[in-house]
């Protein structure tokens, strides 16, 4: 703040007794020919409160000048929009090392992989019959997530950086119906300019790497994906028993044979004995045998079969 001191008087003195002199940058008009100021000298002096914190910036040795950024709203000024980047619970990982960096990313796809991943490609494809291709969408998605949280704090960092590097930045006063350009005086062009280039710069060049090797590792996951079932027919038919090709076909069209009417009958041995039928019966708990399997089920048509039947 600045205070004025008014010194006046009804004569006015000679000029010859005036000498001007500076003082923080303002005119200071000084008496020499007395102790006592004459009468009709004005004096005008303007003296910088020290109360908010320095002098000027352009004085060597002295304070910042708080004031060089009192047009933008306190949480508008770029440097403050770092210091609560780097204070961020999620993007506060970007001023980590790379091994650390590296490490909790890694933590966090394991447990998005168990919590997320594993539930939802188990429910599309079966872990027992189609192994490879479970393991490869449950990770693909994980990977995928894992990629958009790293994007994110790609964008936050390159969105600041963009702010220290600027000469001239957009500000808001009340709302984005008023926006405002305030061009940085050079001793805060300067500090932001060192932040930016010596504390976000590497961040981002961190980053842009992560998500390099992240897309690699999508890409690469969804071919392998795609070609999947082919690999698994690979292994299986290197690995398993050799059959003969008739009993191939004989297991391959034995369940295309039966008829719908065949699935309803029952069998001779339990038409001819009612204590092995009431036994069948109460095993199945009062519902016919093909309702256990998906196949006979959906031929049959699903007749007295229950809720409970569908969702196996």
């Amino acid at each position: 703040m600045l205070r004025l001191n008014v010194y006046c008087s009804i004569t006015i003195p000679s000029p010859r007794h005036i000498k001007l002199g500076s003082s923080y940058g303002s005119c200071l008009p000084r008496y020499h020919g007395g102790k006592k100021l004459p009468r009709g000298i004005t004096v005008v002096r303007a003296l910088k409160d020290e109360m908010d914190g320095g002098m000027s910036s352009s004085f060597p040795g002295r304070k910042w000048e708080p004031g060089l950024e009192i047009e933008v709203p306190f949480e508008q000024r770029p440097v403050n929009e770092y210091s609560s980047l780097k204070d961020g619970p999620l993007y506060s990982w970007g001023e980590l090392g790379p091994g650390e960096f590296f490490l909790r990313l890694g933590g966090l796809w394991l447990v998005t992989f168990t919590v997320l991943g594993v539930p939802i490609a188990a429910a599309s494809f079966n872990p027992s019959r189609e192994p490879l291709r479970f393991v490869l969408a449950a990770g693909t998605g994980t990977l995928f997530l894992v990629s958009l949280i790293v994007l994110r704090i790609y964008l936050g960092w390159s969105y600041v950086g963009d702010r220290l590097l600027s000469a001239v930045i957009p500000y808001e006063e009340t709302g984005w119906y008023d926006g405002q350009m305030w061009v940085k005086p050079p001793e805060v062009l300067a500090r932001d300019r060192l932040l930016g280039s010596y504390k976000v710069k590497p961040v981002i060049k961190l980053l842009k790497q992560t998500l390099v090797g992240t897309g690699a590792l999508l890409v690469t996951s969804v071919f392998l994906f795609i070609f999947a079932t082919p690999v698994e027919d690979f292994f299986k038919t290197t690995f398993a028993a050799k059959e003969t090709p008739s009993s191939v076909a004989s297991k391959t069209n034995k369940k295309f044979d039966m008829r719908k009417e065949e699935l309803l009958q029952l069998p001779v041995e339990v038409m001819s004995d009612d204590d092995l039928a009431a036994a069948a019966a109460e095993a199945a708990d009062g519902r016919p045998v093909y309702c256990r399997d998906r196949y006979y089920r959906a031929l049959a048509g699903g007749q007295y079969c229950k809720w409970e039947d569908l969702l196996k």
